[in-house]
C-alpha cells in the first residue's frame, strides 16, 4: 500500500501540466489495469501489478487531484506515467464497514467495483486487454469482469460510430487464487448464456432452436445426458397443460430434459429444477398490452437460467445429482388456440378450467413438476418462472419471490441468495389461497376468483401438482405445514429480476440472466450438505 507524499504531489502537479488529453490518449497503449483502492487512497496489491513505489505515488497523486479517495462505488481512470496502460482505480473503501453501511456484502462491493472499472476502460479508453490486480474475493472479481463485458449485438449489421467496446477482450488475473477466479468465470459465463437465450428474438429462439442450442452447449461435458422430447412423447405422458398452451402456435413444442450425475449413477437425485420455457407469450386470447409485449421473448427466462446453471454445475464438476426439465412452447393465437373457459386434464389427472389464457406458464410448469416428482423423485424440487406481474408490483426488479412450505429449503435458498448476491424474499404460502382456485366445472381454475394475491394464488396452483390436490379449506395457518411432504419444493417467481431497467456495475440493460448464480450456489450448498 502506498500513500502520497507532499514531494510526490508537487512533482505530479507539474507533470500533469505537461501533457494534453489528446496527446496522452494518442500515445497510450491499449492495455488496461483494474486496481483496488481502499479508504484514504491506499492502493491494494499494486506491487503485483509491477508498479514501482514512484509509480504508485504518482497514481495516488493523480487520483487525489481529481477528487478520488477510494470510496466504495467510485472509479477514477488515469494514465500510467510511461503511457503504456490505462488504470482504473476502483474504490473498495473499508469493505467490511462499507458493506454494513450500505446493507450489502463485501463480495458485492468487489464484484461491482471490478465491473465498473472494466466498463470505464472499455468504453472511455477503448482498451483491448484488461488485467485485474489481486483483491479480496477472486470469484466475485471474475464475475464482475465477465458480466461487465456482456453485450448483445449479433443482429446489428454495422457498429461503426457506436460507443462500444472492442469485439474481443482479454481479461486476466494477477494472483495465485486462480481456482476461485476460474470458478467466477464459469458462473458469470453461465449468467451471460442465460442473457443470450433471453435476449434473442423469438423468431431465432423457437422451442426447437432453444433445444438445439442447449444440446450444442452440453456437448463434451461429463456425466450429462440431454434428451429432447417432441409432441408425441408429450401426448404419451398426458401433459395436457403443455399440449393446451402450445396448440395455438405453428411452432412445435419441445420438452427438454437434462440429467447431471455428479455424485454417481446409482445414488438418488438430490435436486430437481424446472424452468418455464414459453419462448414468446402473446397472452393468447387474454391478449397482453402491445406496449410491453417485446419483453415476452424473455418469458422463457426460467428455462434459460435453469439450463445455464446446469451447464455451470457440470463444468465445475459439483458432486451432486440434478435433473432439470424445461417445457418449451409459444403462447399464440390461431383457430386452434385455447379459449377462456376451456377445460383440460393435466398429467396429474387434475382437471383445470382455463379462465385466463395469459396465465399459461403455470399450466406447463404443472405438468413438468408432476413429471419430475413422479419419475425422478428428487429430494428437493425448485421451479423458476417469469410467472406473474403481481410479483413485479410486490418486489420490483431486485428481488426474487420465493414460495415454499419448507423452512429448511428456504434456509438453503436464502443462504444461496446471500452467497450469490442475488436477493430473494420469502412470500406467504397459506391454505387460504387454495379456496380461491375452485372452479364450478373442473377441479381447479388456473387463476384466483378475485383480483388479488396473483402471485400467491399462482404458487398455490403449482403446489397442487407437487404434493397432490389440496382440500381448499381456506385456513390462514402455518405455511410450514408441508414440511414432511416429499419432495421439499420451492417456487421462484422471477418476473421482477428477469430484466434490468438500466446499465450499472455488472448489470446491463435488458434481460438479466438472473438468478442463475443463485441456483448454482444452491446446488453447491446442497452438495456440501444434503437436505434431509
Amino acid at each position: 500500500m502506498q500513500v502520497l507524499s507532499k514531494t510526490a504531489s508537487a512533482l505530479l502537479t507539474k507533470s500533469l501540466r505537461s501533457f494534453s488529453t489528446h496527446q496522452v490518449l494518442s500515445e497510450a497503449a491499449k492495455r488496461g489495469l483494474v486496481l483496488g483502492v481502499l479508504s484514504n487512497n491506499k492502493l491494494l496489491n499494486a506491487d503485483s501489478a509491477s508498479l514501482s513505489n514512484a509509480q504508485q505515488q504518482s497514481l495516488v497523486a493523480k487520483a487525489a487531484a481529481l477528487g478520488f479517495s477510494g470510496e466504495a462505488g467510485k472509479v477514477q481512470t488515469v494514465l500510467s506515467d510511461d503511457l503504456q496502460q490505462h488504470i482504473a482505480l476502483v474504490g473498495l473503501g473499508d469493505t467490511q464497514a462499507e458493506a454494513a453501511k450500505i446493507s450489502t456484502t463485501e463480495t458485492e462491493i468487489v464484484r461491482t467495483a471490478v465491473a465498473t472499472g472494466v466498463r470505464q476502460l472499455l468504453q472511455a479508453r477503448k482498451v483491448d486487454s484488461v488485467t485485474i490486480a489481486p483483491m479480496p474475493h477472486a470469484q466475485a472479481a471474475a464475475e464482475g469482469a465477465q458480466l461487465a463485458l456482456y453485450k448483445f449485438d449479433q443482429f446489428k449489421s454495422s457498429k461503426e460510430g457506436e460507443d462500444e467496446a472492442p469485439a474481443s477482450i482479454n481479461v486476466s488475473w494477477l494472483d495465485s487464487t486462480q481456482k476461485e477466479w476460474d470458478a467466477g468465470q464459469i458462473t458469470a459465463n453461465a449468467q451471460n448464456f442465460a442473457r443470450d437465450l433471453m435476449n434473442t428474438p423469438a423468431n431465432f429462439m423457437t422451442p426447437t432452436l432453444f433445444a438445439e442450442r442447449v444440446e450444442r452447449e452440453f456437448q463434451g461435458l461429463d456425466n450429462v445426458h440431454v434428451r429432447v422430447h417432441g409432441p408425441e412423447w408429450v401426448k404419451e405422458q398426458k401433459m395436457g397443460g403443455l399440449l393446451t398452451v402450445s396448440q395455438g402456435s405453428n411452432e412445435p413444442l419441445r420438452f427438454l430434459e437434462i440429467e447431471y450425475r455428479g455424485s454417481g449413477a446409482d445414488t438418488p437425485v438430490d435436486l430437481g429444477l424446472v424452468g418455464k420455457g414459453v419462448t414468446f407469450d402473446t397472452g393468447g386470447y387474454s391478449l397482453k398490452p402491445g406496449r410491453y409485449m417485446d419483453a415476452m421473448k424473455g418469458d422463457m427466462g426460467g428455462g434459460a437460467v435453469v439450463v445455464a446453471a446446469m451447464r455451470a454445475l457440470a463444468q465445475l464438476r459439483v458432486p451432486i445429482n440434478i435433473v432439470a426439465a424445461v417445457p418449451l412452447c409459444e403462447n399464440m393465437i390461431n383457430g386452434k388456440a385455447v379459449k377462456v373457459s376451456d377445460v383440460y386434464t393435466s398429467r396429474a389427472g387434475i382437471t383445470v378450467e382455463v379462465m385466463n389464457t395469459d396465465a399459461e406458464g403455470r399450466l406447463i410448469l404443472a405438468d413438468a413438476l408432476h413429471y419430475v416428482t413422479d419419475v425422478h423423485k428428487p429430494t428437493a424440487l425448485v421451479d423458476v418462472a417469469t410467472l406473474t406481474g403481481a410479483m413485479v408490483v410486490a418486489l420490483g426488479e431486485h428481488y426474487t419471490g420465493v414460495f415454499t412450505p419448507s423452512p429448511h429449503l428456504w434456509q438453503r435458498i436464502e443462504r444461496a441468495a446471500h452467497t450469490a448476491d442475488e436477493p430473494a424474499w420469502r412470500m406467504p404460502l397459506h391454505d387460504c389461497w387454495d379456496a380461491m382456485l375452485k372452479s364450478p366445472v373442473a377441479d381447479l381454475s388456473n387463476i384466483g376468483n378475485r383480483a388479488e394475491a396473483g402471485a400467491c394464488t399462482a404458487a398455490a396452483f403449482l403446489r397442487q401438482f407437487v404434493h397432490g390436490k389440496r382440500t381448499g379449506k381456506g385456513i390462514l395457518g402455518d405455511q410450514n405445514n408441508d414440511e414432511e411432504s416429499s419432495p421439499k419444493w420451492a417456487h421462484l417467481d422471477i418476473a421482477g429480476p428477469m430484466e434490468a431497467a438500466s446499465t450499472s456495475g455488472y448489470h446491463t440493460k435488458g434481460m438479466s440472466g438472473r438468478p442463475t448464480r443463485l441456483l448454482i450456489a444452491l446446488a453447491q450448498d446442497l452438495a456440501h450438505k444434503k437436505l434431509n
